[in-house]
């Protein structure tokens, strides 16, 4: 039996997700199983996903996917580079594993690799390190891999996810055959976020179990979070506030000039957004100050998995994947114990990202910290 990975967030599950599991049962065979490695209570954006890590989950479980793992914090709110490199690790380290399933507005499986191999250079890496540092790091990367490679670096968000997908797999000499397919115009995840926050019917983008599932929930507010992140940058000396990931390059004094200006996160994040920091690395950065992620935490490699939903074929799998996986697999908060010292600390920015979900959503840290992973019968 192929087992096929999908690296995920699901915020939230969308019929454009539909036709990826329908991709891979097409390429893979319809007995193909799926495993899905979702991000957590935060996403890469920077920002606490839409609805919960559970729900979300069980969407997914629902909608066809067997089993369901965290990507768990830190790695869930990095840049590309570290969001790939933390998913591609824990996938390779689960040994089962035969294939991953990425999505790309290219479906150029050889540009990509090539990309992915021009990437990895010593030269390339030594060029970007020295290069322009008014611009951004993508500006200064596309430029330098334009004048190295005379092409151009993909751009898009999902060919560059790609590219960092592909080179981890190069640099870990992963067995994991990775594969893509074109992404079509139509169903994203920002827009079936903004049309649920708006408030308007989102019912005909997201699949009739997912919605059923969703449209019980209220959507993420994120009053509390943009305060509580925004006191945090006001409070924080600038020589602390560098310490945390993200906030390198002048990020941390950027925001800390700008935070006495702005009334909430947003307005602060959108006086700070120009041609060197994007907002999303801004978001990053307040996110990590706020849970107290540093970089050295982003450089280590995930040291545990949490399951978060599996129907039958997937517990077949989980049961497996136990045998052989080089890193424990968790169930429950009480399994921690089984963990080791540097596993536990990883955990635990974990249970900062979940408190932090549960705070933003007016409730008992308890209700996410000890949900059971949702077992579809």
């Amino acid at each position: 039996m192929n087992i096929t990975a999908i690296i995920c967030e699901y915020n939230p599950f969308h019929r454009g997700h539909i036709l990826q599991l329908e991709e891979i049962r097409h390429a893979k065979g319809q007995a193909s199983a799926i495993i899905a490695l979702m991000s957590g209570s935060t996403v890469q954006r920077g920002q606490l996903s839409i609805y919960s890590k559970y729900a979300r989950a069980e969407a997914a479980i629902k909608c066809g996917v067997n089993l369901v793992l965290e990507l768990p914090c830190p790695y869930s709110c990095g840049s590309a580079e570290y969001f790939a490199r933390g998913a591609i690790s824990l996938l390779d380290s689960f040994c089962v594993i035969d294939s991953l399933c990425f999505g790309s507005e290219s479906g150029d499986i050889v540009m990509l690799s090539n990309a992915a191999e021009n990437i990895r250079k010593e030269g390339y890496i030594s060029a970007v390190k020295t290069a322009d540092s008014s611009e951004s790091h993508q500006r200064c990367a596309e430029a330098v891999y334009r004048a190295m490679f005379g092409s151009e670096y993909p751009t898009s968000p999902n060919d560059i996810l790609a590219v960092e997908y592909l080179a981890a797999l190069k640099e870990m000499k992963s067995n994991i055959v990775p594969f893509t397919y074109c992404r079509m115009p139509g169903y994203t995840a920002s827009g079936t976020r903004a049309a649920i926050l708006s408030g308007e019917d989102a019912s005909d983008m997201i699949p009739i179990e997912a919605h059923k599932i969703f449209s019980k929930l209220k959507p993420m507010d994120e009053t509390i979070y943009s305060a509580a992140a925004l006191y945090v940058i006001r409070n924080t000396s600038r020589d602390r506030l560098s310490e945390f990931y993200g906030m390198n390059g002048g990020v941390s004094g950027y925001l800390k000039n700008n935070a006495a200006s702005a009334a909430d996160l947003s307005e602060l994040i959108s006086l700070c957004t120009c041609r060197k920091y994007s907002s999303s690395r801004l978001r990053r950065a307040c996110l990590a100050a706020l849970l107290g992620i540093k970089s050295e935490d982003m450089k280590k490699p995930p040291l545990f998995a949490n399951l978060l939903a599996a129907d039958r074929l997937g517990r077949e799998i989980l049961s497996d994947m136990r045998k052989k996986s080089k890193v424990p697999i968790i169930t429950k908060n009480a399994d921690s114990h089984l963990l080791s010292p540097e596993a536990k600390k990883q955990y635990l920015l974990c249970r900062r990202a979940d408190e932090l979900f549960a705070l933003s959503e007016r409730e008992a840290p308890r209700k996410y910290i000890c949900t059971p992973p949702y077992i579809k019968k």
